[in-house]
């Protein structure tokens, strides 16, 4: 579901000639999940897993820097 409303939160930021290309309405409606659902999992704290792996990202990162 959360890959769901990562598609929706990256295409809403994509505009073409300076406007949005879709709704998040429409969006939601297209992939069948809910628009309460997707505004409550933006609000939504990064989970442990998530955190970690962003950390892990930082260390690999600098690793192929050095």
């Amino acid at each position: 579901m959360s890959d769901m409303y990562e598609f929706i939160d990256a295409e809403k930021e994509a505009t073409e000639q300076g406007e949005k290309k879709y709704t998040v309405i429409n969006m939601c409606v297209w992939l069948v999940v809910s628009t309460s659902g997707y505004y409550e999992w933006r609000e939504r704290p990064d989970s442990a897993t998530a955190r970690r792996r962003a950390g892990l990202a930082v260390l690999v990162t600098a690793i192929f820097e050095a």
